[in-house]
């Protein structure tokens, strides 16, 4: 007999299979022929009987010294297991010896999983998966079901029987007599196993083999060691009461996909009727399954109703598992199937799921078959070892990680030809030799919302309404769960009643405090016709997130706005009123009086036209009629760099428009708590606290200075620095300074000047090692208080304590040293006795709790580093996780804001200030800003400076914000778009075109308009003297005066874009070509082509000669070109030696999917350069004044931080950022005019921005310019005429 594969994990697997007899229950309506019975004749028998159940355990097993045979033989082979070897319980020891490290770790209990079938499967048809698990220290229940799916097996009561096909049934009722109707009976049955199996044998560890409730039986009546599967007085055999992980593959993925496995969902609304998903567990079979995560394999979903599986509603105490799906290559391709699954699995929190298909897969390939001897090939097993390694990692929570270090791509799927039915060949991109690639679908993926698409149209929504419904995962999914529990679809709503549904889904969506009783209220109101509008919607929610059922429908409908009205004379009235009462002094208080009086509790679902109409008419009674606005003075328009977050009402300028609300009073941001909310454990710490801060806002934007920061860090910085000053509070810049190994002089400096380029002054300038004494201090009370102590173990050692490879942390052999003795110990560590690694001083948390972040974390480490403020003074550093809370509670940081990835590390953050029973801030996690298509990590940055794919760290064609400066995109242009994307817990992934969107915006209207020609084309007119001048008078920007106009010469030798010159004319092009005339901008008259001369070489048009019209009528140009004249006395051009045009630096999205590494999705022409381009003169005097006004708008607003009482206070040894640092050449703006957005590159020499402000500023000897294109501009349809 063959073996298949062997496993290869820590642990020596056994096999043992159980069987529990049961009371005979039939479940579902249909019979099947039978051949058994004695008289040889077929006879009639239900299809779905359950007289017993089978399942086989594979552990890790104990053969030391016992004589088992391996093997477990089925079909063509024999898997590597020992049978009925007892279940290993035997536990490591350790000496407390630091310098003993132990060989191994086992987990206190073995972590369990039960496994589902798929058709034609067994329990033993997937021994890969299921002795992989085992080996790596898990114990896998595989179900045997006894549901007509596996392709054979004996019952109790009825003897051989087997695979169910549709011929055979029978059916007894009138249900749909179909074979996907069985399937839901039978996925009913299966539940029924599941939760049979799991009953039995939590009862077999909990009482042992001598208790008489568990009833299981060995299936093949061989010996087994029951008493190995007996917890002990202190330690479970195996964990059944949390944490455990249901599997199963295609039929047995549409078995566990249920959310009745979950605890604390008996509550669930019961009219969900979507098989499996949302029915209870059977009322005489078993309290639910703790369910932590769920591994789906390649599910076969089309036997479970439309529109589910989909959880239902759930409430704050709810949480559904996490859920790894691994699908084949070919039930991906499989289009609506595939759509359906990703509609499925968007009901999961995005941090909570993931969907990964392994090219080259099939949909055996997740079992024991494609491994069979004689018939296994190399391919096949590579698939395997990822599937597993996949699945281990999921399970040991470091899934992210290794789909980061795999070769991972975004799904694509190609059009390849037809089949031999005509349909579509589809075909998964990638090499054909990869079979290590893994893809994941799209991050927006339209299939996945186009199956929700007809059901949203059955409520009244239009196509293009649904689609848009359908967009977001999470609101769609309480769409959906509203139309099918309040059967919308029946209710003959019109669009306009459809429209208000979706927005109460859409607001559900965003709180989790509306009880379902509470939903069905505000249903009926929309029902009832009472709630009419979107706002009226808003303030349904709001209503009720506060007050809970049973609702005061009066108090409710004067909340919403049910029933308003207001005749014209009373609203005129209470604007009257309302002038009064705030001394309304004219016509230039309009806006903000028609604000105010919206906004009135009295007048808040009064007719927002009718308010204007009143306002304006008491506004005329009172002030007279409105006078014409006098033209403005044509003053130059100096540069303005963004305000500093100084004030609240600075930082809402910087953050919204006039007619929405502050980006600080909404979402997430208008959600935060107020200065001493945050709970702690005496009273006198909040009292302290708030007498410290005023009751103000006080945050922080802490910085590790080890690199450059980058686009990401905009968001965060906007978010601390902006939220204070809205509020009228203080942020503090803090470096955190705690790894000296990393850090460098040129990060501070750097971060100091990013900040306050942006426009932001920090209240103070701290680093974490200004609290190094005090932390030490706390350190020494932590171990006092017996909350920390210090171990000496190894890194591997401490990983592997911490749960490596196992789902349970083990407590370290030091954890429990008397308290002296680690004072001692750490002491030594202080005085440099112990080298780095050799002793750390550890929090002792909880290792019971599900968190990692609670799993002893380290506090302090050993290093052998100079700092650089500190110098040599310390021996041992403390941790992140140790200072960064303490550093916040002694700098009384009200709101400590923070992105997502450390949701994790909240926990361990409150811990510990409860256990030093210090002043407690409330940490707040908000969604990070990444941007597609870029990288922003420092190692893989520093490959492409070191390997000169890019010039620097400001390369523009990277998005640290130094080259983002570079580039010259203003700062005022990265905080509107951060504040335009807003601010919640979700992670902004944006494509680089809206953040260009963005730039272009915000230069549209204060960018000057210079004439520019890229490739300059010389033109003469013939029919001008030689010394022909006009002097025109040019506006900057045509619809922005405030800019100024320029003085620019005409003459007769000009240059245009060669672009704009045609030798052969067509009827669709406007331009200029022989014979045909054109406008110049700006130019007293168009001119006419009479002839060209062409090189005699190359036949490229070197110079085109023109007539004036300037006599007689003149025709009248269908298009405009821009010009530049060349004169001499005026320095007339400008000519620019490089003009740099950046393209994507990537080619794709996604440069980290890319194989073999992200440098193979380089693009190798990221950089245009042009040289020879021409720009108008007026660009010297523009240049001049861009830099001078900057730098009298720096020079204020330092002065002005400083005459603040102890505002931007900081050491000696903190970097002195200058206003004339925040200021470059990048600050010269402008807007080639139809060319693009473009800034003065750093590498420039311009002497004249050297010289004094009464020297006339024009070209000077060894000058060198160097323009960026900043973003282009929008397509302009004018141009391609």
């Amino acid at each position: 007999m063959l073996f298949l594969p062997e496993s290869h994990g820590r642990f020596t697997v056994g096999a043992t299979t159980f069987k529990l007899p049961v009371s005979t229950k039939v479940l579902g309506t249909a019979n099947i022929h039978w051949h058994g019975h004695s008289d040889g004749g077929p006879s009639v028998i239900p299809a779905l009987q359950l007289d017993e159940i089978v399942f086989t355990a594979y552990y890790p097993a104990d053969v030391k010294g016992s004589n088992i045979k391996k093997g477990l033989d089925w079909l063509l082979r024999s898997i590597p297991v020992y049978p009925n070897a007892p279940l290993l319980r035997q536990r490591p020891t350790a000496s407390p010896e630091r310098t003993q490290a132990r060989s191994e770790t086992r987990p206190s209990s073995w972590p369990l999983v039960i496994f589902s079938h798929g058709l034609g499967g067994s329990r033993t048809a997937y021994s890969q998966v299921c002795t992989r698990l085992a080996s790596s220290g898990r114990v896998v229940l595989a179900i045997q079901h006894r549901d007509g799916s596996g392709h054979a097996f004996i019952s109790l009561t009825t003897g051989p029987r087997l695979y169910v096909r549709e011929k055979d049934l029978i059916w007894t009722s009138d249900d749909e007599k179909t074979m996907i109707n069985f399937r839901q009976q039978q996925l009913a049955f299966r539940r029924h196993e599941i939760y049979l199996a799991f009953r039995s044998f939590k009862q077999l560890i909990q009482d042992g083999y001598q208790g008489l409730s568990h009833g299981l039986q060995s299936i093949d009546k061989k010996s087994i060691d029951w008493s190995s599967w007996s917890s002990d007085v202190d330690t479970k055999a195996v964990e059944c009461d949390k944490d455990v992980l249901l599997a199963g593959h295609s039929f047995g993925g549409a078995t566990v996909a249920s959310k009745p496995y979950l605890r604390n969902v008996q509550r669930l609304i019961p009219a969900m009727q979507f098989t499996i998903l949302s029915t209870d567990p059977p009322a005489d079979v078993s309290a639910p399954i703790p369910v932590h995560k769920a591994l789906i394999l390649d599910p076969w979903l089309e036997p479970i109703p439309s529109p589910g599986p989909s959880p239902p509603p759930y409430g704050s105490g709810d949480t559904l598992p996490q859920l790894l799906v691994i699908n084949s290559e070919k039930f991906s391709l499989w289009k609506d199937h595939f759509a359906r699954l990703i509609g499925v699995v968007q009901a999961w929190e995005p941090e909570k799921r993931r969907v990964l298909t392994i090219l080259h897969s099939q949909h055996e390939s997740f079992s024991d078959f494609p491994l069979l001897p004689l018939v296994s090939r190399r391919a096949a097993r590579i698939v395997m070892d990822r599937i597993m390694e996949l699945s281990e990692a999921f399970i040991d929570g470091s899934v992210d990680t290794f789909v980061d270090e795999t070769a991972t791509r975004e799904m694509e799927i190609r059009i390849v030809g037809k089949k031999p039915d005509g349909s579509p060949q589809r075909q998964l991109v990638g090499e054909s030799k990869d079979h290590h690639l893994l893809m994941a679908p799209p991050k927006t993926n339209p299939a996945a919302s186009d199956a929700s698409i007809p059901l949203f149209k059955s409520i009244g929504l239009s196509q293009a309404k649904a689609a848009e419904a359908a967009k977001n995962a999470k609101s769609a999914n309480v769409l959906r769960n509203l139309i099918v529990s309040y059967d919308l679809a029946e209710a003959h709503l019109d669009e306009k009643q459809a429209t208000v549904v979706t927005a109460l889904a859409g607001q559900l969506a965003k709180t989790e405090s509306v009880e379902p009783s509470e939903q069905a209220f505000a249903v009926k109101a929309i029902l009832q016709g009472k709630l009419k509008s979107v706002d009226q919607v808003n303030a349904a929610v709001k209503y009720l997130e506060i007050s809970k059922a049973p609702i005061n429908e009066l108090e409710f409908d004067t909340e919403c706005g049910v029933g308003f009205s207001i005749t014209s004379e009373e609203l005129y009235d209470a604007v009257t009123s309302y002038i009064r009462e705030n001394s309304v002094t004219g016509w230039s208080n309009l806006g903000s009086v028609i604000s105010g009086v919206k906004a009135s509790p009295a007048l808040r679902w009064a007719n927002p036209l009718e308010v204007k109409n009143a306002v304006e008419k008491a506004f005329t009674e009172t002030f007279g009629a409105k006078e014409a606005a006098k033209p403005k003075a044509k003053d130059p328009k100096k540069e303005k760099a963004p305000q500093p977050t100084a004030t609240a009402s600075e930082a809402d300028a910087s953050s919204s428009s006039s007619n929405r609300k502050p980006v600080f009073e909404e979402g997430f941001l208008g959600a935060l708590h107020k200065p001493g909310e945050n709970p702690q454990t005496r009273p006198e710490l909040r009292e302290q606290h708030l007498r410290a801060t005023d009751g103000q806002v006080w945050t922080r934007f802490p910085p590790e200075p080890n690199g450059y920061l980058h686009i990401g860090h905009s968001k965060a910085i906007f978010v601390n620095f902006g939220y204070a000053a809205h509020h009228g509070g203080k942020c503090y810049l803090r470096f955190d300074d705690t790894n000296p190994e990393k850090e460098e002089a040129r990060y501070f400096e750097s971060i100091i000047e990013v900040v306050r380029w942006l426009g932001f002054e920090p209240w103070k300038i701290t680093y974490s090692s200004d609290y190094f004494d005090q932390l030490y201090d706390l350190a020494i009370e932590l171990i006092k208080r017996d909350k920390a102590y210090v171990c000496h173990c190894t890194q591997e050692q401490i990983k592997a304590d911490r749960g490596e490879k196992i789902s349970a942390p083990k407590a370290c052999v030091h954890r429990s040293r008397p308290i002296q003795e680690s004072l001692d110990e750490f002491k030594k560590m202080t005085d440099g006795y112990y080298r780095p690694k050799e002793a750390n001083l550890r929090m002792k948390m909880d290792l019971t709790d599900g968190n990692p972040q609670m799993w002893d974390l380290t506090a302090y480490r050993v290093l052998d580093a100079t700092h650089h403020r500190t110098l040599d003074k310390w021996k041992i550093y403390p941790t992140y996780d140790y200072t960064h809370c303490l550093v916040d509670s002694i700098e009384n940081i009200s709101h400590s804001l923070c992105t997502t990835e450390f949701i994790a590390s909240r926990q361990s953050y409150e811990w510990l200030c409860d256990a030093l029973d210090v002043y407690k801030p409330r940490q707040s996690e908000f969604g990070r800003l990444n941007l597609q298509g870029t990288i922003n990590s420092k190692r893989k940055i520093l490959q492409l400076v070191d390997e000169g794919y890019v010039s620097g760290w400001d390369d523009p064609r990277l998005y640290t914000l130094i080259a983002l400066r570079r580039r010259g995109v203003p700062p005022g242009a990265i905080l509107s778009f951060v504040s335009t994307l807003g601010v919640s817990t979700a992670a902004s992934n944006i494509q680089i075109a809206r953040f260009e969107q963005t730039v272009r915006q915000y230069l549209e209207g204060s960018a000057p308009r210079l004439f520019m020609v890229m490739r300059p084309l010389k033109v003469i007119i013939e029919n001008v003297p030689d010394d022909y001048l006009v002097i025109v008078d040019k506006p900057f920007h045509p619809k922005n005066p405030q800019l100024g106009s320029s003085q620019i010469p005409f003459t007769r030798t000009i240059y245009i874009d060669a672009d704009d010159f045609r030798l052969e004319d067509s009827k669709d092009y406007f331009r200029l070509a022989p014979g045909k005339s054109v406008g110049l901008f700006q130019a007293p008259y168009p001119i006419t082509c009479t002839s060209c001369k062409t090189d005699s070489v190359t036949g490229e048009v070197t110079e085109v000669f023109c007539r004036l019209e300037d006599s007689g009528t003149p025709p009248k140009p269908k298009a405009y070109i821009q010009w530049v004249a060349e004169h001499a006395s005026s320095g007339s051009p400008v000519r620019i030696d490089e003009t740099r045009i950046f393209h994507p630096l990537f080619k794709s999205d996604n440069p980290l999917a890319a194989v073999p590494d992200f440098k193979a999705d380089i693009n190798s022409n990221s950089m245009e350069v042009i040289k020879g381009a021409m720009v108008e003169i007026s660009f010297w005097p523009l240049a001049k004044r861009s830099i001078a006004d900057a730098l009298e708008e720096a020079r204020a607003r330092s002065a002005k931080s400083k005459a603040i009482p102890g505002a931007g206070s900081h050491g000696a040894d903190t970097p002195e950022i200058t206003p004339e640092q925040l200021v470059g050449k990048e600050c010269v703006r402008f807007q080639g005019l139809r060319v693009a957005y473009l800034a003065v590159d750093s590498d420039s020499r311009l002497g004249a921005l050297e010289e004094p402000s009464d020297v006339t500023p024009g070209f000077r000897q060894g000058d060198y310019l160097v323009l960026n294109r900043i973003a282009s501009l929008k397509e302009d349809v004018g141009k391609g005429m």
